[in-house]
């Protein structure tokens, strides 16, 4: 009896070694992509996250969401965006997001110079520590922009068309039919 159990243990670890285990699978990804895996859902892939821009991403404390939509059209995308600080004051402006890999740049369109590069993480869009310096003038007293970090609540248009800038009104404008 003995001998059959040994017999069948080194078949069964035989098998076993012609298939990688989890860990050394997911080893094998590229630097970043470790052992989580990302949900597949309309607007994302497991590998970078998020396929298209397209949605409303929000984030924050309090009673005032920060809120980021991005709405693609044909080849460029749309986004608008505000962050709350202090006091109500806020940061808020709107233009045209590009993207390269984890990369996404936010330039504002208005009369001062504001190119934001953000990073983009699994389902998480972050702003880097400090804004560059023509950023200021889209920000009350006692609000900034720099390390708002907003995470993918919606993945579609009518999702982006919730964000709302400080008068109600939509921070992205309709996709054309």
């Amino acid at each position: 009896m003995k001998k059959s159990l040994i017999a069948l243990a080194l078949v069964a670890a035989c098998g076993a070694a012609d298939q990688p285990s989890d860990n050394l699978a997911m080893s094998s990804l590229p630097s970043g992509q470790g052992g989580t895996a990302m949900p597949t859902t309309p607007g994302e892939t497991p590998r970078t996250g998020i396929a298209r821009l397209t949605g409303l991403f929000e984030g924050g404390t309090g009673a005032q969401k920060n809120q980021l939509c991005m709405i693609e059209k044909g080849n460029a995308t749309q986004f608008g965006l505000v962050v709350w600080g202090g006091n109500m004051h806020s940061c808020s402006g709107s233009g045209q997001a590009t993207r390269d890999g984890a990369t996404l740049r936010l330039a504002m369109a208005g009369d001062s110079a504001c190119t934001i590069e953000a990073k983009i993480e699994g389902q998480m869009i972050t702003l880097p520590a400090s804004a560059p310096a023509g950023c200021g003038y889209y920000c009350g007293a006692r609000a900034q922009l720099g390390a708002a970090a907003f995470t993918r609540t919606g993945a579609t248009a009518a999702d982006a068309m919730k964000a709302v800038d400080l008068a109600g009104d939509p921070l992205c404008d309709a996709p054309p039919r």
